[in-house]
């Protein structure tokens, strides 16, 4: 399985409608909320995403870069998400706001930054529907990706692995043509891509050029 997520960060937010129907083959759209407290910039809110639901028959991925997720994560359900992230740092209770995601009829995601590590997670994994692995520091769009969190990918495919998990693993920031390749080898199966998608000239075919990349690559190389 390879999962493209077209990033709304990359889009023009004058034209969202039209930018989300640009890439109508995609998996999900990804719509990344910020509060300009968890991170340093401000971005799209609960109107948006209704909006936003009623404009495309692409299922909703909202990746929350918020204080006090417990509040707010299940609000976003109910505005038309079908997948809510919220961030590890940011829950004070994550169980119980990953079980309410999910009684609410969505699936419900837990984000890490680039310094936080999974193995304190272990425990929650059957709680959650994927993990995202945040390949570059949050905040903004058009970042390098950050090849030193591939032994992290490892490690947290690992884990879903040995605990027989129908988790997702997620990975966003800098993925692009040049950096998929080695997100999915590394175990990764949905990928975020903004500018690599929405600064192509066709971004349908830049995501499905990204989708069948990412499946060779984890399927590993051809027998000669």
């Amino acid at each position: 399985m390879a999962q493209i997520n077209p990033s709304m960060l990359s889009a023009d937010f004058a034209r969202l409608a039209e930018e989300a129907a640009a890439v109508e083959g995609a998996d999900w759209l990804h719509i990344d909320v910020m509060d300009n407290h968890f991170v340093p910039n401000l971005t799209l809110g609960l109107p948006v995403v209704e909006a936003l639901g009623r404009a495309t028959r692409t299922p909703l991925d909202c990746h929350l870069m918020i204080e006090d997720p417990d509040r707010w994560a299940p609000q976003y359900v109910e505005a038309g998400a079908g997948s809510v992230t919220f961030h590890a740092e940011a829950a004070a209770a994550p169980v119980r706001l990953a079980r309410e995601i999910r009684a609410k009829g969505a699936r419900a995601s837990l984000a890490l930054k680039p310094a936080t590590p999974i193995e304190p997670y272990e425990d929650l994994l059957p709680e959650l529907d994927m993990i995202l692995v945040m390949t570059v520091e949050p905040g903004f769009g058009g970042q390098a990706f950050l090849d030193v969190m591939l032994p992290k990918i490892r490690r947290t495919r690992q884990l879903i692995d040995r605990h027989g998990l129908p988790l997702w693993l997620q990975v966003d920031g800098g993925v692009s043509a040049s950096t998929i390749e080695r997100c999915a080898e590394a175990g990764a199966d949905v990928f975020v891509a903004g500018s690599a998608v929405y600064g192509a000239d066709d971004p349908a075919a830049a995501v499905a050029a990204l989708r069948e990349q990412a499946r060779r690559a984890a399927s590993g190389p051809t027998p000669g």
